[in-house]
């Protein structure tokens, strides 16, 4: 539910849909329902592109830019800042855990 309010579908965007996702209609996302575990195991999943259990800088990046967060050119020591943001170890990787407290951080 999360990331098809986002736009995404099993392959990426749908052609049809607007693929900007504004800040504020991005916080809105989760207003009507609180996603479940599941949706959030999900959407850290399309953040988790090599499928190793955590989220880099890249791979922050390259989602944001995706989602015209970031402009093109992906801006890597911005995106490093916001996960140390939620880094627990200061390894400079999410985990699910570090994930899933950046997400109630922004459902509140």
């Amino acid at each position: 539910m999360v990331m098809k309010r986002l736009g995404f579908r099993d392959k990426g965007f749908e052609e049809n849909e607007e693929k900007i996702v504004e800040e504020d209609k991005f916080h809105s996302l989760f207003v009507e329902e609180e996603p479940s575990l599941e949706e959030i195991w999900e959407t850290f999943n399309v953040f988790d592109e090599n499928k190793d259990g955590f989220i880099d800088g890249l791979e922050l990046g390259r989602v944001l830019c995706s989602l015209r967060f970031l402009k093109e050119g992906l801006d890597v020591e911005r995106c490093k800042k916001m996960i140390n943001c939620f880094d627990r170890n200061k390894d400079g990787l999410l985990d699910f855990i570090d994930f899933l407290e950046f997400m109630q951080i922004s459902l509140r």
